[in-house]
């Protein structure tokens, strides 16, 4: 099949926004469409870079450009507030791939030395004006460089890295520090973007009664907290809250009844009866007037959240503010401070926290911050990504699917030797496809099966298409199954049309996506053409799937046949040969 050369959703994604924060405020030069365009787009990537990065407002951002005649390779030039400049040098580059010409890099390099030895006669007017702002930052003492290379590409080469560490070297000798240079390639460009429209972190001030803690190795705090503040956190930010924690509220479970009868019958003896809540947090400070004796205490935390008690903060959170005042309720809290931990810490609390109860597998898929960066891309496509399990979670849509509903679907594209373990488990037990080293037996032969199923070079893109596919292979399936009907004459014992299909789906999912390849299609919907070439694959591999499995006499129901790894094998092996003398 062909190698389609999709330029990335998240480059797409990007476009948009330039267009959307700087058409009406930046205008492109050349003499064609196409270079216009291309220069309004390397323009708005530098004001987009010094806006999102550098904290500038979008007039400041668009006036920081000095991109023309004699601009030295500096496209933008900001003074930020602390007194760093930002020097930027930005490429648009359409096929989201490749990086800048080395010469435009040299002269960036240039352009960078002759700006820092003072060589203003060397730049053009937009440069030139600024000059005192500039120099007043550089003689401030407290002066920073930034300098940027910013593409639309992938990772740049060693011989545009080594330019920058020369340039590092040059200038740090007497002050380190003083300069740095940063390759913002696609990756980080989309990262930017999903920051700026990401919740800010969540900050509040707390309560605890008789609290303990601890310093070392990590500080936290322990101690009984109202059930009302709880109450209110959840009002003031909702989902936010628990934007670390594996699952959202689950709704009406026969665990989530228990807590709110509690809290309504016997809400004194809530403390008692639950296991309490843990959050994670950037940073916390126990606030002035402070208790020696620790009966009560105030804490200002930032970059607050529930990792586990998700379930027991939305219980509380059903019943009014007004309940806690005449029934008032307390719960044990903990809040692990991140300050000091190493990377990875937080995650590693989150899993061993919740290993504690009933979790699943996929549950954890929610620690991944890939899922988040996927999540977050599609929303921005408006296509909406369930990651975590919740009571209010949309039904799966048109726009809508979920990392449940995408595993199996991802399990019928492995290709290696061991395939039919991915598929027989996408038939008979989808949980496995979640499995990671540690959390199954090291024995469990999808034991990593989450990580090579959700691999870093899976993209938002492929997730969708993937799910498109799917779903249309499945309906087709199943509705042919509810028609087919078998000739006169079988021998008898011959597995029924009807059970192969519904049975065989997964294979033949499986046997689909690795012949037709559309997963990897450069668009994000599915196009007609595509549509058209699915519906006739249907056909072709549901019927060359019934003559296989007809042709053998098993001796055993089709569900048995399509649950075992090696009859599997055995059905994929004599229906690509039938497909390969079709073709």
């Amino acid at each position: 099949m062909a190698t389609f050369l999709a330029r990335p959703l998240e480059l797409d994604l990007l476009r948009q926004k330039l267009d959307a924060d700087y058409s009406t405020l930046i205008t492109g030069t050349g003499n064609t469409p196409e270079s216009r365009r291309s220069n309004f787009l390397s323009k708005a990537i530098a004001a987009f870079v010094l806006h999102e990065g550098a904290r500038a407002t979008l007039d400041e951002a668009v006036a920081a450009s000095i991109d023309g005649g004699q601009d030295h390779g500096i496209d933008s030039v900001l003074v930020a507030p602390d007194q760093t400049i930002w020097l930027v040098q930005s490429k648009y580059k359409d096929s989201g791939s490749g990086e800048p010409e080395l010469g435009d890099v040299s002269k960036f390099r240039d352009g960078i030395t002759d700006f820092l030895q003072g060589r203003w006669d060397r730049f053009n007017n937009a440069l030139q004006n600024r000059q005192a702002v500039i120099t007043n930052a550089l003689n401030s003492g407290v002066c920073r460089i930034k300098v940027v290379l910013a593409y639309s590409g992938t990772a740049v080469s060693d011989d545009r890295r080594d330019i920058f560490a020369d340039l590092e070297r040059a200038f740090n000798g007497t002050n380190p520090g003083f300069l740095r240079c940063h390759a913002y390639g696609l990756t980080t460009l989309h990262d930017l973007h999903l920051d700026g429209i990401s919740a800010q972190p969540i900050e509040a001030e707390v309560e605890l009664r008789d609290f303990g803690y601890t310093q070392e190795p990590y500080r936290s705090f322990y101690g009984r907290m109202d059930a009302k503040r709880l109450a209110e956190l959840w009002a003031a930010h909702k989902e936010h809250l628990v934007d670390r924690n594996i699952r959202r509220f689950k709704g009406t479970t026969t665990v989530n009844t228990g807590l709110s009868e509690t809290l309504r019958q016997e809400a004194q003896h809530f403390f008692y009866f639950n296991n309490g809540v843990t959050f994670l947090c950037d940073s916390i400070q126990e606030q002035h007037p402070r208790d020696p004796n620790r009966q009560a205490g105030r804490f200002r935390v930032r970059g607050l959240s529930i990792i586990n008690g998700a379930q027991t903060v939305g219980a509380i959170a059903r019943e009014p503010l007004a309940h806690y005042e005449a029934h008032p309720a307390v719960v044990m809290a903990t809040f692990v401070c991140l300050e000091n931990a190493p990377d990875g810490f937080g995650d590693r609390v989150t899993q061993s926290r919740n290993r504690q109860n009933a979790v699943e597998l996929e549950d954890f898929a929610a620690l991944d911050e890939r899922q988040a960066i996927w999540q977050q891309t599609l929303q921005m496509a408006g296509i909406t990504y369930l990651v975590k399990q919740g009571a209010d979670d949309p039904p799966l849509s048109p726009t809508c699917f979920s990392a449940r509903e995408l595993a199996p679907l991802l399990a019928c594209t492995v290709t290696t030797n061991d395939w039919q373990d991915y598929v027989v488990a996408a038939k008979t037990d989808r949980k496995k496809l979640f499995g990671r080293e540690g959390l199954v037996p090291a024995t469990d032969p999808l034991r990593q099966a989450y990580e090579r199923l959700f691999a870093d070079s899976l993209t938002a893109r492929q997730m969708w298409r993937t799910v498109q596919i799917g779903r249309i292979i499945l309906e087709k399936v199943r509705v042919r199954a509810r028609v087919e009907s078998d000739p006169t004459g079988l021998p008898t014992g011959t597995l029924p049309a009807r059970e192969i299909l519904n049975h065989g789906v997964w294979l033949i999912l499986h046997v689909i996506f690795i012949r037709l390849q559309l997963q990897n299609g450069p668009t994000l919907a599915l196009i007609q053409n595509k549509l058209t070439a699915i519906s006739y694959e249907v056909d072709l591999v549901c019927g060359r799937l019934v003559n296989t499995v007809q042709s053998i006499l098993w001796n055993k129901q089709a569900r048995s046949v399509f649950e075992n790894k090696t009859d599997c094998r055995t059905v994929k092996g004599r229906l690509m040969a039938a497909l390969a003398q079709q073709s």
